[in-house]
């Protein structure tokens, strides 16, 4: 059984939709959400700031050691200090998608990176020439590899 959204969950997602680049604090002033409520959502699962911040990538410079290079930077730049331990996410995730979808399947870690490039490949059959879900694919796909290799 699927747990229905409250409407303030729908309110503050709704707007992160609308403006993904919102700071937490003005997601919880237009929401009338209190700061922490908006930080405990937006933890559980999302891009981060960095990412959507990124200037888009020239799809006339595309090519294929650029991409990697690309996916390179987002998974090799140490980002734990803003976001926590790779490992240690991608562990909180499957918990809860496992959680969510109920304990008669358990989900990994490594469930979790490929899943992720999987919603990457879905997106690049709706548009294609997008090369950031090339590059988020790619990046899944490392991290789920080193996590396979430190297990």
């Amino acid at each position: 059984m699927t747990k229905k959204m409250t409407k303030k969950q729908e309110k503050v997602w709704a707007y992160k939709v609308k403006h993904p680049m919102a700071t937490t604090r003005k997601i919880a002033l237009e929401t009338n959400s209190s700061v922490s409520y908006v930080h405990k959502l937006m933890s559980k699962i999302g891009t981060p700031r960095e990412v959507l911040a990124q200037p888009p990538v020239d799809v006339r410079q595309v090519t294929r050691g650029g991409i990697l290079d690309t996916a390179k930077q987002y998974v090799t730049k140490d980002r734990a200090a803003d976001h926590g331990d790779m490992e240690d996410n991608f562990q909180r995730i499957s918990d809860l998608w496992t959680a969510y979808l109920g304990f008669d399947l358990i989900i990994t870690s490594k469930d979790v990176a490929v899943m992720m490039a999987l919603l990457k490949v879905a997106r690049i059959h709706s548009n294609p020439k997008h090369p950031d879900n090339w590059v988020d694919a790619c990046g899944y796909m490392a991290c789920g590899g080193e996590i396979a290799g430190n297990h």
